[in-house]
């Protein structure tokens, strides 16, 4: 009988410290539609949460969209100008109020594989990298 609880009490451990690092550390995700040459539709793709501070451009991450986590490429950063219709636009770099000097407040212009969007930094769950493609 002590053996039993002792193996359950592992058993339970165990299952607690995964789910706290699926919660927190990592997560994996599929992607629904294509996004470049990298990451295909079907591609599973392992995102580390606590990489999110130094993003560049053609770096894949997770945000947290409008119907839950989707996945996008960086093709712009903060500061950066864009050119739309013969008009120029600058990302700002806290478009916040000015009291507030947190760098959650940047934007970035993600590729979604079906359009372009605006994200927020704090909206970024981290940096993702390709696991495997499914051929089905």
């Amino acid at each position: 009988m002590r053996q039993l609880c002792r193996f359950l009490l592992v058993v339970a451990t165990s299952a607690v410290v995964m789910l706290l690092l699926r919660l927190f550390v990592f997560g994996i995700y599929e992607s629904p539609v294509d996004i470049n040459d990298r990451i295909s539709k079907g591609d599973c793709v392992f995102v580390f949460r606590l990489n999110k501070d130094h993003l560049s451009k053609n770096d894949i991450v997770a945000f947290h969209g409008k119907g839950g986590c989707a996945l996008g490429e960086v093709i712009g950063l903060p500061g950066d100008t864009l050119s739309l219709y013969r008009q120029r636009y600058v990302i700002p770099h806290r478009p916040c109020p000015k009291e507030c000097m947190c760098d959650d407040c940047d934007l970035f212009l993600l590729n979604t594989g079906c359009g372009e969007c605006l994200v927020f930094r704090r909206d970024i769950a981290g940096k993702a990298c390709t696991l495997w493609n499914l051929p089905w």
